[in-house]
């Protein structure tokens, strides 16, 4: 689930190759056990980032986050998000998935990623410039599998976005899932009263 976009600018978005060092690795390792658990091996990476600001990147935390909705992936799916184009790209190396439809707020992000996916899988991708909250899927549509990632940081202020978009496609897919909705959800019952964590 490696990306393989190549490192670009549009507007306030880039595309950044980056490389972790073990030095490096073993001091995130250290950090990670008194706050998220969630550190980085040393490597090489590709991150999407909007100034400095690291948004997505395709280190093994986050593939372990979508590994769920692409296993699930089959026939027709909708991906609200485009990031990396890692879940994208995964889903469309499967010859059960048929089509993906994705719905990115950015036209940046959109001409960072989008030209090399569809170089790659042609017809079966299909981008909609939209916000994910806004955009209203055609009555006829259905999905098999809608995924939702639209978010910068895992954040218990998330949920009722993640709310939102769940009760707009719980009638028009078999299976739906948000970003780290488990983790937020955690959170959010085990201290209601504490100050919201956000971590990525």
């Amino acid at each position: 689930m490696k990306v393989n976009i190549p490192e670009g600018k549009s507007g306030p978005w880039e595309v950044r190759k980056f490389t972790v060092t073990p030095a490096e690795a073993e001091i995130q390792s250290m950090r990670a056990v008194f706050s998220s658990g969630r550190g980085v091996p040393a490597g090489e990476y590709t991150g999407l980032y909007r100034g400095n600001y690291v948004i997505m990147s395709d280190t093994p935390d986050e593939i372990r986050d979508h590994r769920e909705p692409i296993s699930r992936a089959k026939g027709r799916c909708l991906v609200n998000g485009l990031g990396l184009g890692m879940v994208v790209a995964a889903m469309l190396e499967k010859k059960e998935v048929d089509q993906v439809v994705v719905v990115e707020e950015s036209e940046d992000v959109i001409n960072l990623v989008y030209p090399t996916l569809q170089d790659r899988y042609g017809r079966r991708l299909k981008v909609v410039h939209a916000d994910a909250l806004e955009y209203k899927p055609l009555r006829k549509d259905r999905y098999d599998v809608v995924w939702h990632d639209i978010w910068d940081d895992l954040c218990v202020d998330n949920l009722p976005q993640m709310h939102i978009l769940h009760r707009k496609y719980g009638h028009k897919c078999d299976w739906q899932g948000s970003w780290g909705r488990w983790i937020c959800e955690r959170e959010a019952n085990l201290d209601r009263n504490r100050n919201k964590l956000c971590y990525r």
